[in-house]
């Protein structure tokens, strides 16, 4: 028996259409719409990549300022320091002065040596010049230019300490006490003195002269016994001699690089 309906054309028509549509939804939800997932996810990968590429960029481009920093740091530090003695004990620094002032011609009557318990702890000289100019400002840079430029930026923090730093305490350099008393004639004192004075790692503190006794010598005609100036003045001079223990400033620790890699 067939089934009846009592739809019309128009009816029939109407869920004709429906059913077409639910068909042609069915197949975009089941085919396209992967598809179309697919590209989404494919293009939050891309932006992701491209993010984390950029990073990679700052991370490389910071790497090669602070490179720039630290050999910076590190050429400073050797300069800063390699003007001074290397650590010795009393001893050694006892031989290495009696040396020095009988090769200067004199003869050295004492020598007294204080030896540094802590590292020196001096003020700079207040009308010293101040050399060290940060990049930045050395060029001509405003503050963002030299952010730009990586390494100006970075070594502004750098100059501003060097320039403010106001104490000794933390250099690790030592200062030795010397007190010496020489005898010679004035000039070769004159250029002892003179000599001290080009020594970047001396520093007189205080100097004075002082006459020399008579001696008695018989003259050879009249027998009589003169006195008469020996030629020779007698120098007390103090000075503090600097001394670092000279550290390896161009190791680089493994563990250091490893996190500015990552």
């Amino acid at each position: 028996m067939a089934l009846q309906t009592n739809l019309n054309k128009k009816d029939k028509i109407t869920i004709a259409v429906v059913l077409f549509a639910a068909l042609i939804f069915a197949l975009i939800w089941f085919l396209i719409k992967p598809t179309v997932s697919s590209i989404l996810t494919t293009s939050d990968k891309i932006e992701q990549a491209q993010l984390t590429q950029e990073q990679y960029k700052s991370k490389i481009m910071f790497l090669s300022s602070a490179e720039t920093v630290y050999d910076k740091t590190v050429s400073d530090f050797y300069d800063s320091t390699s003007v001074y003695y290397e650590i010795m004990d009393s001893s050694e620094i006892d031989h290495m002065i009696t040396s020095y002032v009988l090769g200067s011609g004199l003869f050295s009557e004492s020598l007294s040596i204080s030896m540094p318990k802590d590292s020196v702890d001096e003020s700079p000289y207040i009308y010293s010049t101040v050399t060290a100019v940060p990049a930045a400002a050395a060029e001509g840079e405003s503050d963002t230019e030299a952010d730009a430029n990586g390494a100006g930026g970075l070594l502004f923090p750098y100059e501003n300490a060097r320039r403010n730093a106001r104490s000794t305490a933390a250099s690790g350099i030592k200062s030795v006490g010397i007190s010496l008393v020489v005898t010679g004639s004035r000039e070769t004192c004159q250029a002892f003195i003179d000599d001290l004075c080009t020594k970047p790692a001396l520093r007189i503190t205080s100097f004075s002269w002082e006459q020399m006794d008579k001696i008695e010598v018989v003259n050879p005609v009249t027998g009589i016994v003169e006195l008469k100036d020996p030629g020779t003045v007698r120098l007390r001079i103090d000075f503090n001699l600097y001394m670092a223990d000279i550290a390896d400033y161009d190791v680089v620790v493994p563990e250091t690089s490893t996190e500015a890699e990552d």
